[in-house]
């Protein structure tokens, strides 16, 4: 009986979390987003602001141009051999419509697979300086948008 009871609650925790839903939220940075001197170091706090507005249930939940706070999570440093830099973001913070805090817990990392990226020397030697030194992430607001999404 009791792995009965064990095996129907594992099934009931299990089809929750398969029923939530996602709420994409489309952000672009708000600020400069640089590894380049040690700009960027664990707990900073990183402007996007939102790019559409986001409806739940065909009600406005998030209005376009909201602030969203992503929290620097790790910083990977640019190394040599071809080791480019990486910033990680595992928290967002945001206000809704009706000014309530929500929270998003989605990784987002930034590398050179959806940043700028500049290596040593990028204008004239790009090739030898990406041998040599792994490339910097540099990324100007409002030109590269990135996904969110917040489980309701």
């Amino acid at each position: 009986m009791k792995k009965f009871f064990l095996i129907f609650c594992i099934i009931m925790l299990s089809t929750q979390t398969v029923n939530a839903e996602k709420l994409p939220i489309k952000i672009t940075p708000a600020q400069v987003i640089s590894t380049y001197n040690d700009e960027i170091e664990i707990g900073d706090w990183i402007k996007f602001k939102v790019v559409n507005d986001v409806y739940y249930n065909e009600k406005l939940y998030i209005k376009k141009d909201t602030t969203v706070t992503g929290i620097v999570d790790n910083v990977h440093e640019n190394g040599i051999i071809a080791d480019n830099a990486e910033i990680v973001l595992k928290q967002f913070v945001l206000r809704d419509v009706n000014n309530r805090l929500l929270k998003i817990n989605y990784t987002l990392t930034l590398n050179r697979d959806n940043a700028e990226c500049y290596g040593l020397g990028y204008k004239t030697k790009k090739y030898i300086g990406f041998i040599f030194k792994g490339n910097e992430i540099y990324v100007k607001p409002e030109t590269t948008t990135y996904n969110l999404f917040l489980e309701k």
